[in-house]
């Protein structure tokens, strides 16, 4: 399925749906393959002494954390994405994310 599609069926995160929401994303991410970036620390920055293998762990962790991102953002409403400190790393962000909703379902 395409990338639109699967972001079209993810619920808006609001008020009263966050582990459900929660779960959603970690399934669409997972098939999607976007999780790298959520399961993954964020790699150092490559240097010209990096090997391929860091540069491509890189790119893929960069790419995920930015299409993860992009994505988390839009399916919270503007309510509550507005009290959520921004970051540009998708891990710090579900985190902040999940202190806002601890304890609710």
């Amino acid at each position: 399925s395409s990338i639109a599609s699967y972001v079209s069926s993810l619920e808006v995160l609001n008020s009263s749906n966050y582990n459900k929401w929660k779960e959603r994303i970690g399934i669409t991410f997972g098939c999607m393959d976007l999780d790298y970036a959520l399961i993954h620390e964020a790699p150092s920055l490559p240097s010209g002494d990096s090997t391929e293998a860091q540069k491509a762990f890189y790119d893929k962790w960069e790419r995920s954390n930015r299409m993860s991102l992009m994505i988390i953002k839009n399916s919270i409403t503007n309510d509550i994405r507005g009290a959520i400190p921004n970051s540009d790393n998708a891990q710090n962000y579900m985190e902040v994310v999940a202190e806002q909703f601890h304890g609710t379902s």
